[in-house]
């Protein structure tokens, strides 16, 4: 019965002819293109709950080839079904060649997109997995020339496809490079920079570190610029360039802070408080179980002074913790001088003399 009334219904539609085709051959295309479609929707849609499934495991493979598969377009699917539908009605020659070229640039812009969404959930994932500053920025690094390269070599394929001379391309992109790079000189310092601070690694997000007079924690590594939050609150900008040619200080990779500074003590002190000084430093030091005792002698006789030379180290590389450590030893060594009767030096300020007197009315 169906087979009759087609026959019936597409003796009159073939009558019809539009662009070289009866109407018959452009409604069975159409048709063709729908069931073509739905197929490849459909397979796309059991691909990507096949994926979903898989990626509920231990397995990364299956969550990054799932989300790969999310950035498959409709227009790509169209392309691919039109082109299968149209095939009968394209007729040898350019039509077909035209036809060739179409799909396969979809086919290029395609797996573009296919790569991308690759690339950036491999750099989410491992930057999820990762408790390391240092390999974060450089998975970042790595993915940003990786889908550079990727767009740069799938677009030269398309061209080569559409029968564009890539070589005498890159040679003009040669020269057209090169003005470029004199016009964005200071720019691409920049970037090379960026590029040795993440792939040599001096410093890491949340380091704390000085360059020349200025100082802060690491917040952001960029292509062209680094941020720090100095200990006062505000943000300090440095180009990368200026970095790599300056001097630095990594104070996060200090095993311990050595402090070492000069007590004064008066001349009036007796030999044996002079003694016990040294017992009594070194007692408090060693109390404190965040420092580690290492010196405390009587070294030299100042004009305003005694000098006793004390050292200690702190297991700390936190900047606040450092100075609390400091702040209770130099209090506990106050009140313990006190207690014992260590008179410590009382040095008198010396003013020079306002000017037009001489020393003697100055005084």
């Amino acid at each position: 019965m169906i087979t009759y009334y087609w026959q019936h219904l597409g003796e009159p539609l073939s009558h019809y002819r539009f662009s070289g085709h009866s109407a018959l051959a452009w409604i069975t295309t159409a048709l063709l293109f729908a069931v073509i479609f739905t197929f490849l929707k459909t397979a796309v849609r059991l691909s990507r709950k096949i994926l979903g499934a898989a990626a509920h495991g231990t397995a990364a493979w299956p969550a990054l080839l799932d989300k790969a598969a999310r950035q498959t377009k409709s227009w790509f699917l169209a392309t691919l079904a039109a082109a299968a539908a149209c095939y009968r009605l394209a007729p040898l020659g350019p039509s077909r060649a035209l036809l060739g070229d179409i799909v396969v640039t979809a086919l290029f812009v395609q797996a573009a997109l296919w790569g991308h969404a690759f690339i950036k959930a491999s750099i989410d994932y491992y930057r999820a997995q990762s408790q390391d500053g240092a390999r974060s920025t450089v998975v970042v690094a790595v993915g940003l020339i990786a889908t550079i390269l990727l767009w740069l070599l799938l677009t030269l394929a398309a061209l080569s496809n559409l029968g564009v001379n890539v070589t005498a391309l890159l040679a003009g992109f040669g020269v057209g490079g090169i003005a470029l790079a004199l016009a964005v000189q200071s720019t691409l310092a920049d970037f090379l920079a960026s590029l040795w601070i993440l792939f040599d690694k001096p410093f890491v997000l949340d380091d704390f570190i000085a360059i020349d007079a200025y100082m802060g924690t690491v917040e952001h590594i960029g292509l062209k610029t680094t941020r720090l939050r100095s200990p006062s609150g505000e943000q300090i900008i440095i180009g990368n360039s200026d970095i790599v040619k300056s001097r630095m200080r990594n104070y996060k990779r200090m095993r311990e802070r050595t402090l070492v500074f000069t007590l004064y003590l008066a001349y009036e002190n007796t030999h044996e408080a002079l003694a016990r000084a040294t017992i009594v430093i070194e007692d408090i030091v060693r109390r404190d179980r965040r420092a580690r005792f290492v010196r405390a002698h009587f070294t030299d006789y100042q004009p305003q002074g005694l000098a006793f030379e004390v050292a200690y180290c702190v297991g700390e590389d936190n900047i606040d913790a450092y100075k609390d450590v400091q702040h209770a030893i130099n209090l506990a060594i106050f009140q313990a001088f006190r207690e014992q009767g260590i008179e410590l030096a009382h040095q008198l300020a010396v003013h020079a003399p306002l000017p037009g007197l001489t020393a003697k009315e100055a005084s």
